[in-house]
């Protein structure tokens, strides 16, 4: 087969598919080998960069899509609703995935700090991410962007991204002043503690000199104490009295 014949066939199978394709999946359908498919699809990509309907590479899958020249269109044409409804934790979801897929659920909330599974499961309805089997663990799985995601992007690769650290260096830290105010209020919290122990130093004191003023002489207390030893001797001395007249009773 020709190569102008071999891009055209490989433009209408793709144009007529429902899910990206892979070269060597291309071959096995043609009965061609891989190679001059890869050869044919490289053509084709450069060829249509162009064009109105572009052709994808999404870690070697191809899928053909419209141009991101006109996204606005396509959107207004297709109410985008999509793009509307990510919440913002969906959002740094889809982000982490991107720029570090293959990424495991594990590896994911470990960046996040939190469990991150509804916003994987909302990727995952609308087509943004996939599953791929693990190759370290087959118990878990991996995620990765789809070309659908390209296709909102408007990419024709994962390798057209910015690059993130780029993207970092235009994130403003918080302005010096505020954590300077956020110091001394700490400071302040620790030097309150001071003043108040010696507030707590004089209350402490005051008590202890007004109950050495009040305290009761040595001989005041033994003459307060003497009335109850009088009191027990009366009542000893009572009891001895009853006693005879018990005694005269029985003898009469």
């Amino acid at each position: 087969m020709e190569q102008e014949q071999l891009k055209n066939t490989l433009e209408a199978l793709l144009f007529v598919a429902a899910k990206p394709f892979k070269a060597k999946e291309l071959a096995k359908i043609l009965e061609m080998e891989a190679g001059e498919i890869q050869i044919a699809l490289d053509a084709l990509l450069e060829e249509k960069k162009d064009a109105g309907v572009i052709l994808l590479n999404s870690n070697g899958e191809y899928q053909l899509a419209t141009n991101n020249r006109y996204s606005t269109q396509v959107k207004n044409f297709l109410n985008a609703e999509l793009r509307e409804k990510l919440t913002d934790a969906t959002v740094e979801v889809l982000a982490i995935i991107t720029y570090r897929q293959p990424i495991s659920k594990a590896e994911l909330e470990a960046i996040r700090g939190v469990n991150s599974q509804y916003s994987l499961r909302n990727l995952l309805m609308r087509g943004l991410i996939e599953k791929i089997s693990n190759p370290n663990d087959a118990r878990s799985f991996l995620y990765k962007t789809t070309t659908e995601f390209l296709m909102h992007l408007g990419l024709t690769s994962v390798k057209d991204l910015p690059e993130f650290e780029k993207l970092v260096e235009q994130i403003k830290l918080p302005e010096t002043p505020a954590i300077t105010n956020a110091n001394s209020d700490e400071t302040a919290k620790i030097e309150e503690p001071t003043s108040l122990s010696a507030l707590e130093t004089e209350a402490i004191a005051e008590p202890e000199q007004t109950a050495t003023k009040q305290q009761i002489p040595a001989e005041d207390a033994v003459t307060e104490t003497a009335p109850s030893n009088t009191a027990a001797e009366d009542i000893s001395e009572e009891d001895e009295d009853d006693e005879p007249e018990e005694d005269d009773d029985k003898d009469e």
